[in-house]
């Protein structure tokens, strides 16, 4: 019962670690501060102040896949005689709280770590509007214009005249 579970987490994450090479090239493919979701724990340090008391780990674990970063989106298959897609980058995104649960005096605090593995995948991709479809947008916003400032004319008019009338 006089047991202390503090603890330091100097690293914590699922699958494969992320090479130096992923680190420098900044992620590309990924949104903003994609990596720190990947490994929330890194660096905390857990105190425990009382006896009878411990850290519980609670931690959502969420696949995560997304575009390779290469400039070309195929590859040879020597085998198959024909280019495939690249695969995609698999990471492991973590959503994680923490709570300092309290035990009774005949029970042993223990640290403990729980996970979750969600069964909802997040795909991230990247992708890019043919010149045709900003051009179909703007003839849709000129089209559209028109049509209002018509149906406005038209009202105005209806208006005026009764009022002449």
């Amino acid at each position: 019962h006089m047991t202390n579970v503090s603890h330091i987490i100097n690293h914590l994450s699922f699958g494969k670690p992320f090479s130096n090479y992923f680190i420098k090239k900044g992620l590309q493919n990924t949104p903003a501060g994609f990596l720190e979701t990947t490994r929330p724990f890194d660096g905390n340090v857990y105190v425990t102040h009382k006896e009878h008391e411990a850290h519980h780990h609670y931690l959502k674990v969420i696949t995560t896949e997304f575009d390779p970063e290469s400039g070309t989106q195929k590859k040879y298959d020597k085998k198959k005689g024909f280019y495939k897609p690249l695969d995609k980058n698999r990471a492991y995104q973590i959503l994680q709280s923490s709570q300092l649960s309290l035990y009774r005096a005949d029970i042993v605090p223990e640290a403990k770590f729980t996970y979750d593995l969600s069964p909802i995948a997040v795909s991230y991709e990247k992708t890019s509007r043919a010149w045709y479809d900003y051009f179909t947008s703007l003839m849709a916003i000129i089209g559209g214009t028109f049509t209002v400032v018509g149906m406005l004319e038209s009202g105005i008019h209806t208006i005026s005249s009764k009022k002449r009338r």
